[in-house]
């Protein structure tokens, strides 16, 4: 009898995940397309501790994830410049929308992903910002920065 009831909690707990995963705020619904999804294989970008982005400048087509790997020594964030990102496809890993509607990411721990489903065409433009590694020989208010291009057709 008592796997009968830890059976039917465990159903319960999956029945309310699922139904908080798919209850976003109304605004956040419009900004997510989940019917693009999966039409196209991810892109991955990674950022380099030493040399910046690989690639730096990437050209997919709407529905295509992009997946930004950190291989720096330190947490870093993507901003986008310019033209903003106010629509994606599924849900953003390591992304927040900020106070004008528009996606920035979180701070990226070393060795995480942050990934985004561009939906609208047009280009681009990123700069990710590496601060201090917290190394003695560092200067702390040291932050580097490296530019990016995403090109949606």
């Amino acid at each position: 009898m008592q796997k009968k009831n830890v059976a039917v909690i465990i159903a319960g707990i999956i029945v309310c995940c699922m139904l908080a995963v798919s209850g976003y705020a109304e605004d956040e619904q419009q900004k997510i397309q989940p019917e693009l999804a999966l039409k196209t294989p991810p892109e991955l970008i990674r950022l380099h501790y030493l040399g910046g982005i690989s690639p730096a400048d990437v050209t997919v087509k709407a529905g295509t994830t992009v997946i930004w790997m950190n291989d720096s020594r330190a947490p870093v964030q993507l901003q986008f410049q310019g033209q903003q990102v106010t629509m994606a496809c599924k849900s953003p890993v390591n992304f927040v929308i900020d106070e004008n509607g528009s996606f920035i990411s979180n701070l990226i721990p070393q060795g995480s992903v942050a990934s985004l489903c561009f939906v609208e065409k047009g280009t681009y433009d990123y700069v990710f910002r590496k601060g201090s590694t917290g190394a003695t020989y560092e200067r702390r208010d040291t932050v580097r920065e490296f530019k990016g291009k995403i090109t949606v057709e």
